[in-house]
């Protein structure tokens, strides 16, 4: 990438951050989901950025991909809520002994791990994948394979019901 373009996306990022974040937060009342998704619009902005620096309203432009990214964020926990039923009862109610019972019912111990880590602890991607020392684009995709097996092995379970 040449420089104008580095300097436009530094610009661009410290112009934006901070008000992006506040956006996403007021969105999500997640404050590492809210991380995750400034993290992953600022991704695409870069992956854009000779598109971006073109466009006429390079603000508006963040804003509209982080509020997509929010809504395919917050689709995606709300399927994974609905299928932790665990996470819905008063968290009093709840040991760990519970949730590793019913997530064993369908994942591998290294999975379950990873999922409970995200969506019961609201441990950031950045915290877990460096705790497994592994990149953050490995660790999207351990929990991203998590949870396809966790539907799909869930869903299953339910038909035969």
């Amino acid at each position: 990438m040449d420089r104008k373009l580095d300097e436009f996306f530094e610009k661009l990022y410290s112009l934006y951050f901070k008000d992006l974040y506040k956006y996403v937060y007021r969105l999500t009342y997640e404050k590492n989901m809210a991380e995750e998704i400034v993290q992953d619009a600022f991704v695409a902005a870069y992956r854009k950025i000779e598109m971006l620096s073109r466009h006429e309203n390079p603000a508006g432009w963040l804003y509209l991909t982080a509020r997509n990214i929010t809504k395919a964020y917050m689709r995606e926990y709300m399927r994974i809520k609905a299928l932790l039923p665990l996470e819905n009862q008063d968290a009093g109610a709840i040991d760990e002994e519970n949730e590793d019972m019913f997530l064993s019912n369908y994942l591998n111990r290294e999975e379950a791990k990873i999922m409970i880590k995200f969506y019961v602890e609201k441990k950031s991607l950045a915290e877990i994948a460096e705790e497994y020392g592994i990149s953050l684009s490995a660790c999207k995709m351990r929990l991203k394979r998590a949870r396809d097996k966790l539907r799909a092995n869930y869903e299953k379970d339910k038909n035969n019901f």
